[in-house]
C-alpha cells in the first residue's frame, strides 16, 4: 500500500488495532458488551457465531490484560474468539495454560481509501435489500439466521452514516455483499462474500473497490481494513491491499464444537 503511510508507524498500528474494536462496537446491541482500555478491547454482540464475539489483546501488560479479558469473556458465557496481536502474542501461554487452543491466524489487510468510477452493478443496499444480504451470509458463510441478521442490519436511526452494506447485483440477484463500518481514518470491512455461482468472476474485487470509494467519500483519506480468511487472501492480493500484520485466533475447544 502506498497511498496512506501512518499505518507503518508504531502509533499507526496501535490506532488501527483500537479502531477495529471501535468500529465493531457499532454492531454491539444494548444487551451486548463493548469495553476497551490501553492495549485491549472486547466486543461481544451476543450472536451465536463466535466470529461476531471478539476480543483483542495487543499492548500494555499483555499477560495481565489477557487474564482480565478471559475472565470477562467467561463471565458472559458467550462463544468468543480472543485474538492476539503485536506484543499481545507474548500472552499465548496464558491462553494455552487456561485450556484455550489456537485455531489459526488471519492477515490484517489495509486498502487505502480511494475514489473510483461508479460501477452500475454495485450499490449501497437499501433496508429492503438486507434480507437478501442475510440469506447470502447464511449460504456463503454457513452462519445462523440470528448472526446474519446482526451483521447485515439497518444503521441506527440516530447514526445513519455509521455503516453501509455494499452489494453487487446480477440480473436483480445479489451476488456479493460486504458490510462497511466507517471510521476516521480507519474503516473496517466485514463479512465480504460471494455466492458460489458468482465466484471467480471478479465480483468481490469490484465490490471491494466500491467499498474503498465509499470510505473515501465518507471520511476522506484513510484506509479500509479487514481480517482476511484463507479464501479471501487472493481477493485482497488482487486489490493491492497490504498485509499489515497477522492476528492469532484463540478459542475454547467445546465452543468450536458448538457447545
Amino acid at each position: 500500500m502506498t497511498g496512506w503511510q501512518p499505518l507503518r508507524t508504531v502509533a499507526g498500528l496501535t490506532a488501527l488495532r483500537d479502531a477495529y474494536g471501535q468500529n465493531m462496537s457499532g454492531l454491539v446491541p444494548e444487551t451486548g458488551v463493548y469495553l476497551a482500555d490501553d492495549g485491549w478491547w472486547i466486543a461481544l454482540t451476543g450472536a451465536p457465531d463466535p466470529s461476531y464475539n471478539l476480543a483483542l489483546v495487543h499492548g500494555g501488560d499483555v499477560r495481565k490484560n489477557t487474564v482480565a479479558v478471559v475472565e470477562r469473556v467467561l463471565a458472559e458465557r458467550l462463544r468468543t474468539v480472543v485474538m492476539l496481536a503485536g506484543a499481545g502474542l507474548d500472552a499465548a501461554t496464558v491462553l494455552a495454560d487456561a485450556g484455550w487452543v489456537c485455531v489459526g491466524s488471519s492477515s490484517l489487510r489495509a486498502l487505502p481509501n480511494s475514489p473510483s468510477a461508479p460501477d452500475a452493478a454495485v450499490r449501497i443496499l437499501e433496508d429492503g435489500d438486507l434480507r437478501s444480504a442475510r440469506q447470502l451470509a447464511e449460504d456463503v458463510f454457513g452462519i445462523d439466521r440470528e448472526s446474519a441478521t446482526l451483521v447485515y442490519q439497518e444503521a441506527a436511526p440516530d447514526r445513519p452514516s455509521e455503516r453501509s452494506v455494499v452489494g453487487l447485483f446480477e440480473l436483480d440477484t445479489l451476488q456479493t455483499a460486504a458490510m462497511l463500518s466507517f471510521g476516521k481514518p480507519i474503516s473496517t470491512v466485514w463479512a465480504a462474500g460471494t455466492r458460489a455461482q458468482g465466484q471467480r468472476r471478479g465480483h468481490g474485487l469490484r465490490v471491494l473497490r466500491q467499498v474503498s470509494a465509499a470510505a473515501f467519500e465518507a471520511v476522506g483519506d484513510g484506509a479500509v481494513c479487514g481480517l482476511a480468511s484463507a479464501a479471501g487472501n487472493a481477493l485482497y492480493d488482487a486489490s493491492g491491499a497490504e498485509i499489515v500484520e497477522y492476528w492469532q485466533m484463540w478459542s475454547r475447544p467445546r465452543w468450536l464444537l458448538g457447545s
